[in-house]
């Protein structure tokens, strides 16, 4: 009896470890060296962490399940093209071929994560996609998505989708900010129009009491959207559909669609949402005012020194957003849009003093001159 309780016992132990072995063998877990990034790859996908933050990065390339804490704050993200004549169509995160396996990349500031997949031949819809997401330890996720076609085919649109889940988001708002006009766009609780707003935006954002999301596109700079209710259809999105393509185009074998798009969901509140919103709109004028400035040459020495520190201040902007710093950002891309302003004053009191002071300084000195010459000199009286 203790023998055979004993060799009950080993094999128990024997199916325990092979089992574990055995999930080992479908799931790895890494941590970034700061330790703010942690991730799974399971046969799913990437799951990525971030603090209260939490989504899947599909093996087909796209983006679901984004959570803020305890709810969801975006349902899907990634392209979603139709063949000719809307007959098929389909979102990489959730159909593809998958050509190579997700590769993760650690780095000091998170991690980078790699897809690579296609519709298949059958499909009609000769496109293949690859996809590269940087996670930073801040929770600021920058989506590079390529579409690539390996034959010609006509599609009826290539756009990029993004939706969020109504039972989240019935009954709050959403921003669209292009330039200096902003959209609100309210989302109803229960379906009463497919079509809620459309135009272009650089900036989209929506801040709820579960938490705030914002969406900026960095390449192209500006996107023309749909924003859509798609209960209509019978899904549970409210959806962005930004065209990366005109409607019924011919695709050459070879031409690439290309979008770089910021994610920046986090529980800071709707100050931290402004500050993210300030700190790109200061970063694209700083870069205006510099590339501006830079055409001319400074004819001070004042004014060379300044434009100097607004061309460091730029470089250190942008090398706090490639680290997912948005106060550094917003902090740097402020001082050099004062050193800009500074700058044109000292070259324009300089101008002044160059074209108007002097030349009129001169020309009062001349005339007091001539005066003093041409004055007729009195004879002493007799």
């Amino acid at each position: 009896m203790r023998f055979r309780s004993h060799l009950a016992n080993r094999v128990i132990t024997i199916l325990c470890i092979l089992a574990l072995l055995s999930s080992f063998a479908v799931v790895s877990v890494g941590h970034t060296k700061a330790q703010g990034v942690s991730y799974e790859t399971t046969e799913q996908g990437v799951v990525v962490t971030v603090g209260s933050i939490r989504f899947t990065i599909k093996p087909s390339g796209g983006i679901t399940d984004l959570y803020i804490g305890d709810s969801i704050a975006m349902n899907y993200m990634g392209f979603y093209p139709f063949r000719t004549g809307w007959s098929w169509g389909a979102g990489t995160w959730e159909y593809g071929e998958v050509v190579e396996s997700p590769k993760v990349e650690e780095t000091p500031n998170g991690i980078i994560v790699r897809t690579h997949s296609r519709f298949p031949p059958q499909t009609q819809c000769y496109l293949e996609f690859t996809s590269v997401y940087v996670i930073y330890n801040t929770g600021m996720i920058i989506a590079n998505l390529t579409a690539r076609a390996y034959e010609n085919f006509k599609a009826a649109w290539i756009p990029i989708y993004a939706g969020f889940s109504t039972e989240v988001f019935g009954g709050s708002k959403f921003y669209f900010a292009y330039g200096k006009s902003v959209t609100e766009v309210a989302c109803p609780k229960e379906y009463k129009i497919y079509r809620l707003s459309s135009g272009s935006f650089s900036v989209a954002y929506t801040s709820t009491l579960r938490g705030d999301l914002v969406i900026i596109a960095l390449s192209p700079p500006s996107l023309s959207y749909l924003f859509d209710d798609d209960r209509r259809w019978g899904g549970t999105s409210f959806a962005i559909k930004c065209g990366l393509t005109g409607f019924e185009v011919e695709v050459s074998k070879g031409e690439e669609f290309e979008a770089s798009i910021m994610l920046y969901p986090h529980i800071k509140g709707p100050e931290f949402t402004k500050k993210i919103v300030d700190a790109f709109s200061s970063l694209g004028a700083a870069k205006g005012l510099l590339e501006a400035l830079s055409k001319t040459k400074p004819r001070t020495p004042g004014g060379a020194k300044l434009l100097s520190s607004c061309k460091t201040e730029v470089e250190l902007a942008y090398k706090a957003f490639s680290q997912g710093d948005i106060d550094g950002t917003y902090i740097h891309a402020k001082n050099a849009i004062k050193y800009a302003e500074e700058m044109k004053n000292v070259e324009r009191n300089q101008r002044i003093l160059l074209y108007i002071v002097l030349p009129n300084l001169i020309e009062l000195v001349i005339a007091i001159l001539v005066i003093m010459r041409t004055k007729p000199i009195r004879r002493a009286s007799t």
